[in-house]
């Protein structure tokens, strides 16, 4: 195999410059992947905006590829396998410690070091974070595992019922994952708020039976008048970044003694009056990333929901780009105005 690898790397300016660096290290019980598809997430870009030094190890989390070599031993996996690659818990776990002896693979507190991202042409996992595609799902189902996942997990962490009435505020990757996920597993009603023509269109596509525009006080009046006035049992915060407003949508949608899952993910700090949820003793779940549930790992659950061929999630990767053009996909990510949901990197 050869000494380097075609990757990208952030210059500290924004700026995506693909080279070569040396091939990913080979640690104690890990995998060789040949990436081909790899999606860029909202968090990449919140992080390329915020880093101010040049990277040395390629980012990117939501991965599809094919298994080249595996550690002595494994039984469940084999060379040539296509793979969804778990990259943050599982990929990394140490499998011993508290966290990981109950399948919570991403709070591991002795992980593998990390050996770098999606963004190139190789990398090194743990077999316990590579999942198998079933044939139906092609390399571009595989890349979308991950996001589908982040929902899957927030509504099962957060024991959503079927027959709630669901909002969503915000129809970007994780919301329209969240609507597909709320409506497969038994919602009622699905309310979704969408900030751009595009992503409105998606979120009916995905199943919502209500959309809204992200006009203040909408989302929050039809939920309301989708659930008799009493607010929605369920409500999914799935915006987050440097704002806080999607917060409080959410909370204020919510009804008396509901649930809203904290899902996106604020990055800002923020004032919050906590005296109306207590009051109305609302539940905040704070959900992030994936693991075991109910004896079936989240990625499981999300396989399924994309292989059953009942959620067009495939139709919210609007541009596709090569890996050495990688700097045209994160500049359509940015800008919504050229109708971009999820762009998605070949390798």
């Amino acid at each position: 195999m050869a000494e380097t690898m075609r990757a990208a790397l952030d210059d500290g300016t924004g700026q995506y410059i693909v080279q070569d660096i040396p091939m990913p290290e080979m640690y104690e019980g890990s995998a060789m992947i040949r990436i081909y598809q790899t999606g860029i997430c909202g968090s990449d870009l919140h992080v390329t905006a915020a880093r101010t030094e040049a990277q040395t190890l390629p980012s990117g989390h939501e991965i599809a590829g094919e298994i080249l070599e595996l550690p002595k031993g494994e039984t469940n996996l084999k060379v040539g396998d296509r793979v969804a690659v778990e990259m943050i818990g599982g990929g990394r776990a140490c499998l011993n410690c508290h966290f990981c002896r109950y399948g919570q693979w991403k709070h591991c507190m002795n992980p593998a070091p990390d050996t770098g991202g999606g963004f190139a042409q190789y990398i090194t996992r743990k077999p316990a974070g590579l999942f198998k595609l079933p044939d139906s799902l092609d390399w571009i189902d595989g890349g979308l595992v991950e996001p589908m996942a982040v929902s899957v997990h927030g509504l099962r962490f957060g024991r959503m019922q079927p027959d709630d009435v669901v909002g969503v505020v915000g129809s970007s990757t994780i919301g329209l994952s969240s609507i597909a996920a709320a409506k497969a597993f038994g919602a009622r009603t699905v309310i979704a708020s969408a900030r751009h023509p595009h992503q409105a269109d998606a979120a009916k596509k995905m199943g919502a039976d209500i959309v809204v525009d992200s006009e203040d006080g909408a989302f929050e009046a039809a939920c309301l008048d989708a659930s008799n006035g009493i607010g929605a049992d369920f409500v999914v915060e799935s915006v987050g970044g440097h704002q806080s407003e999607s917060f409080t949508q959410a909370i204020k949608a919510t009804r008396n003694q509901g649930t809203m899952l904290y899902l996106g993910g604020v990055k800002i700090p923020m004032e919050f009056d906590l005296f109306d949820p207590i009051i109305r003793e609302i539940r905040i779940q704070s959900a992030n990333c994936y693991g075991v549930i109910d004896g079936r790992h989240d990625y499981e659950v999300a396989i399924d929901l994309l292989d059953s061929g009942q959620i067009p999630y495939r139709d919210i990767v609007t541009h596709q780009v090569e890996l050495e053009n990688i700097q045209d996909g994160f500049d359509a990510a940015w800008d919504k105005t050229s109708g971009s949901i999820k762009v998605h990197v070949n390798i």
